[in-house]
C-alpha cells in the first residue's frame, strides 16, 4: 500500500546527522559528493549513465518531496542523500496491505567506513515506524554492491528475493537484491541490533581472534580443577562454555540476547552438559551465593557504562562464587581502540570525537554512551573499580595485545609461524609495561575471606 509522504516536513537529528529535505542549494554540494575525483563522475551512482542523470534525477525527487538531504553536523555540509520512494512490495502479494516504502541512499565516497550511513536509515526508519505509521520499509542493492548490501544487513533487513527494479526517471530496469524490514522486526536497542547482525562466533574462529580464545582458555585451564562447578555470565554464543563442556564440566550459561541464545543451541551438542539461560548479569537471583569454582564474567563489561552497574555486575559474580574461588572478568581496552580504529582504521574522527567530549583531548581517556556499544576503559579504571571489593588478583592478562594491529599477518602465518607466536604472546601478555596497549583484558581474582 503506496502513502504519500512529504519529505519537505520531515527533520530527523541524530548524534552526528541532521536529515532534514533536500532543497537545490545543497545541489553543490551534492555535485561533490556524486563526483569523486580519480574515482569517476559516476561515484555512488553506477548505474546512471552520466553526472548530469545524476543531477536531473535528483532534481526530480526534489521537485516531488521524496528525498532528504544527509548534512554532516560537525562539517557542516550536505553529504548524501536519502530517498522514501515507490516500493517493489506495494507489487508483492505478501506486502500489498502493508504501508511500505523503498529507501535508497547515496554517501559521499569520503565518508565511507565511519557508520554514517546505518545511523542515517536507522533513524528514518524509526521515525516512519513511529511518526509516519509505515509497517515496513524496503530496500535494495545491486548484486556487486557490498558496501550497500553490509549498510543494508547492519539496519537489520531480511532478504527477500532476487528482482528487477523499474526506474521511472531512467526508464528501464535493473536487475537487485531485495530486502525489506516488517515493524515488528525493529530493534530499538542497538546492543541487541548490534548482536542480532555481528558473528560473534566467527570473532574467535579466525587466527587473530584464536589469540583472545586461547590466551583466556590458557587461564582458565590453570584453576578448573576436576569437579569445579562453572558458570558463564554473558555467554554469547557459547564459544567458552562450550570448550568447557568439552572438557567434561557442566556449564551454566546465562545469555542476555535470544539472537545469541539460538545460535547457542545450534552449535551445541547433545553430549556437552550446558544449562542455558536467558538473563541478565545485573541479577543473577536464580543461583544461590556461592554456587560456582570459576566465574566467567567475559562480555558483560563490555557494555556496561556506568560504575554502578559495573559494581553490581561485579558483586553478582562474586555472590555466586564460593569463597577461594575464581572471577574472570574482561574488558575493552580504550588506547587499543583510539590507535587501531581511529588512527589506523578511521573508523571513527578521533577529532569529532573530541569536540563532541567522547575523548579527553589531554589524556585521550574515552567516554562511552548506549548508542557507542562498547565501554571502553583503562587498567586504572579497573583498578579503581576492584579497590572496592575483597578479592586477590591473580593475573592481569592483555588477552589479544599486539594481534589486533597486525590481523591481516597474523591470518595468513602458517601453523608453525602462528604457533610461535602464539609462544611470544604467553610470555609477554602480563606484562606491566605492554598490557596498555592491548584491546582485550582479562582481570582474574580471587573471592576472600
Amino acid at each position: 500500500m503506496d502513502i504519500s509522504i512529504d519529505t519537505s516536513k520531515i527533520v530527523i537529528e541524530t548524534e552526528r546527522l541532521l536529515l532534514r529535505p533536500f532543497n537545490e542549494s545543497d545541489l553543490t554540494d551534492f555535485y561533490n559528493y556524486a563526483s569523486v575525483p580519480g574515482v569517476g563522475e559516476m561515484a555512488g551512482w553506477p548505474h546512471h549513465d552520466s553526472i548530469e542523470t545524476s543531477k536531473r534525477i535528483l532534481k526530480s525527487f526534489i521537485d516531488e518531496k521524496e528525498v532528504l538531504a544527509i548534512f554532516h553536523k560537525a562539517d557542516k555540509k550536505v553529504i548524501g542523500s536519502l530517498g522514501l520512494h515507490w516500493s517493489w512490495a506495494n507489487s508483492d502479494d505478501r506486502y500489498r496491505d502493508l504501508k511500505v516504502k523503498e529507501i535508497g541512499y547515496v554517501l559521499s565516497k569520503d565518508y565511507w567506513g565511519q557508520g554514517l550511513m546505518p545511523e542515517a536509515v536507522k533513524a528514518v526508519i524509526d521515525y516512519g515506524f513511529n511518526t509516519l505509521g509505515l509497517d515496513a520499509f524496503s530496500c535494495g542493492h545491486f548484486i556487486e554492491n557490498d558496501q550497500s548490501r553490509r549498510v543494508i544487513e547492519k539496519c537489520g533487513f531480511t532478504f527477500v528475493k532476487r528482482g528487477e527494479v523499474y526506474s521511472k526517471q531512467l526508464q528501464r530496469s535493473f536487475e537487485d537484491m531485495r530486502y525489506i524490514l516488517l515493524r515488528s522486526s525493529w530493534n530499538t536497542d542497538p546492543l541487541a541490533d548490534y548482536y542480532a547482525n555481528y558473528d560473534e562466533n566467527g570473532r574467535l574462529e579466525s587466527k587473530h581472534g584464536q589469540v583472545e580464545f586461547l590466551t583466556t582458555m590458557r587461564y582458565i585451564r590453570r584453576y578448573l580443577a576436576p569437579g569445579a562447578r562453572v558458570i558463564e555470565i554473558g555467554a554469547g554464543t557459547g564459544r567458552y562454555s562450550r570448550a568447557i563442556a568439552d572438557m567434561g564440566h557442566e556449564v551454566e550459561a546465562v545469555e542476555l540476547f535470544q539472537s545469541n541464545i539460538d545460535i547457542f543451541n545450534k552449535l551445541r551438542r547433545p553430549e556437552q552438559k550446558i544449562n542455558i539461560y536467558k538473563g541478565n548479569a545485573l541479577d543473577l537471583s536464580v543461583f544461590s551465593d556461592g554456587e560456582f569454582d570459576i566465574t566467567l564474567l567475559l562480555g558483560p563489561l563490555y557494555h556496561l557504562y556506568t560504575e554502578t552497574d559495573k559494581k553490581k555486575a561485579i558483586e553478582e559474580a562474586l555472590r555466586v562464587t564460593k569463597t577461594g574461588g575464581v572471577v574472570f572478568a574482561a574488558y575493552c581496552i580504550s588506547d587499543g581502540s583510539i590507535v587501531r580504529s581511529g588512527f589506523q582504521r578511521k573508523a571513527f574522527d578521533i577529532s569529532e570525537y573530541i569536540r563532541r567530549g567522547k575523548i579527553d583531548p589531554e589524556t585521550f581517556a574515552t567516554r562511552s554512551e548506549q548508542e557507542d556499544i562498547f565501554e571502553l576503559v583503562r587498567k586504572e579504571d579497573i583498578d579503581r573499580l576492584m579497590s572496592g571489593f575483597n578479592v586477590e588478583r591473580l593475573h592481569y592478562v592483555a588477552t589479544d595485545l599486539f594481534t589486533n594491529y597486525m590481523r591481516d599477518v597474523v591470518d595468513t602465518m602458517t601453523d608453525d609461524e602462528f604457533a610461535l607466536y602464539l609462544r611470544y604472546h604467553f610470555a609477554v601478555c602480563e606484562r606491566a609495561d605492554m598490557v596498555g596497549i592491548t584491546h582485550h583484558s582479562l582481570d582474574i581474582f580471587r573471592k576472600k575471606e
